[in-house]
């Protein structure tokens, strides 16, 4: 047997005795690069290649026993804490429709809520178990099936206050495509940064075109961040101070976008977000309506309440499923009732957060990091409203307020970040890259050039 035969055998001996199949391929490259780091040390002391390659085998050890090793630490990791928040979310809004208010169709309502919850716990657990790699296999066409599901969207949607309201929905999905044309432009320099700006244009005019000011709001909060994430990292090979810059001209731009496309109806909201008191029976009812819920709420049970709240408050109405959820459950149960809220949705934050944090594949950590900035930016934009804080509508609760469409797009998000919290650790973006596709004979490894006399 020749000597590198000989190392592809143990190699693979050692990767029989590991039933985590994924795991394979890194670890037997992994094993192979070491092994043949090791003979290439013996033979510089003189040994010739079968005698050096037989001892860095035998130094290894037996392959048996680091397969039985290897085994027991490369598995998935099963994301029970996550899930087991995930459903906490799931069931809290359930119960809270069912016993906390008074509305008369809430098994009708109930029974539709079930129906989009399990049409979206399917999605999660399809990508839960899906190879989320192939996310970076096919950027380009994730990316614009993703923009072509918006429009089709946008041609179903009903208007609502002026806007499009399903557009606020697509919002949550252009995050994660814009993530994947970043994951694309690695080491593209200034063209990857224009081709990212490119691949933001189009999710931008989608809203812009909309009215969907509040989904336009978070896709630019979620984009700006991930891109500047992308800088910190040398994503695009260019100066890290030139690419903040970039940054900061980006968030000045869409601010100017932002502001020239809202409306009389945008100013006048803005306006009473500011002083409510100014319109306390038109625009700024909703808001002195909230303050007064807060103002009379307590820890343990129902809050005062003034009669000319009292009947807003307890009439069926979707608001309180969808917007003002938080606010009236403070009033009706107590601010003990947000403080569990909080207290989950700030678990599931901070441990989604910390998994992303420890990706190791650039692809993980973009894709993890889209979908919980998609996830954390509609909590705190709902949480600022149910406070009185309303200078936009928010989108929804994840997985608590009334909103199906919201519940199934949150889901199946959901489950592409587990699924990287899964398997992400046997996920590499290779450091080897090729500098021309046709041309195999030159490559870039870990900062050094290499010219190979034979095609690889």
């Amino acid at each position: 047997m020749q000597p590198h035969e000989k190392i592809k055998s143990y190699v693979h001996l050692v990767c029989e005795q590991i039933r985590w199949k994924k795991a394979h391929p890194r670890i037997h490259q992994e094993m192979e690069n070491h092994i043949v780091d090791q003979r290439d040390a013996f033979m510089t002391l003189g040994l010739d290649e079968e005698a050096a390659t037989d001892k860095a085998i035998a130094n290894t050890g037996d392959a048996a026993m680091i397969g039985a090793q290897l085994d027991r630490t490369h598995r998935p990791k099963p994301q029970w804490g996550m899930f087991a928040a995930t459903a906490v979310l799931l069931t809290f809004g359930l119960l809270v429709r069912l016993f906390v208010f008074n509305d008369e169709d809430r098994v009708g309502l109930i029974s539709v809520r079930l129906f989009f919850t399990g049409v979206g716990m399917a999605g999660m657990f399809i990508a839960y178990l899906a190879d989320f790699s192939l996310l970076g296999k096919y950027p380009k066409t994730i990316y614009f099936s993703i923009t072509a599901f918006s429009l089709v969207l946008l041609f179903l949607s009903p208007e609502l206050n002026r806007g499009l309201y399903y557009a606020q929905y697509a919002a949550l999905l252009f995050p994660l495509a814009c993530a994947l044309a970043i994951f694309a432009a690695r080491n593209k320099g200034y063209i990857g940064i224009a081709l990212c700006g490119l691949a933001f244009v189009l999710p931008g005019l989608v809203l812009i075109t909309a009215r969907a000011i509040t989904g336009f709001l978070h896709f630019a909060i979620v984009g700006m961040v991930v891109f500047g994430a992308a800088v910190w990292k040398n994503w695009f090979s260019i100066k890290r101070f030139h690419g903040f810059l970039l940054v900061l001209a980006s968030v000045v731009l869409l601010a100017i976008v932002l502001t020239a496309n809202m409306n009389d109806y945008h100013w006048k909201r803005f306006a009473a977000a500011l002083h409510p008191s100014a319109d306390p029976y038109g625009m700024g009812y909703w808001a002195m309506m909230t303050q007064e819920l807060l103002r009379g709420a307590k820890w343990f049970g129902q809050g005062r309440i003034s009669e000319a709240y009292m009947a807003g408050l307890m009439e069926p109405s979707a608001a309180f499923y969808t917007d003002s959820l938080l606010t009236a459950l403070i009033s009706l149960v107590g601010w003990i009732a947000f403080a569990i809220v909080v207290g989950v949705i700030l678990f599931f934050v901070l441990k989604g957060f910390a998994h992303c944090f420890k990706q190791k594949s650039s692809l993980g950590f973009f894709v993890s990091l889209s979908i919980m900035l998609t996830f954390s930016v509609q909590v705190i934009s709902y949480a600022l409203f149910n406070l009185g804080i309303q200078f936009v509508s928010p989108i929804s609760l994840p997985l608590i307020s009334y909103s199906n469409t919201a519940t199934v797009i949150n889901l199946v998000l959901i489950g592409f970040m587990l699924s990287v919290f899964r398997t992400g650790d046997i996920v590499t973006d290779g450091e080897s890259r090729t500098l021309s596709a046709r041309n195999k004979y030159i490559t870039w490894e870990g900062g050094k050039l290499t010219i190979h006399f034979k095609a690889q």
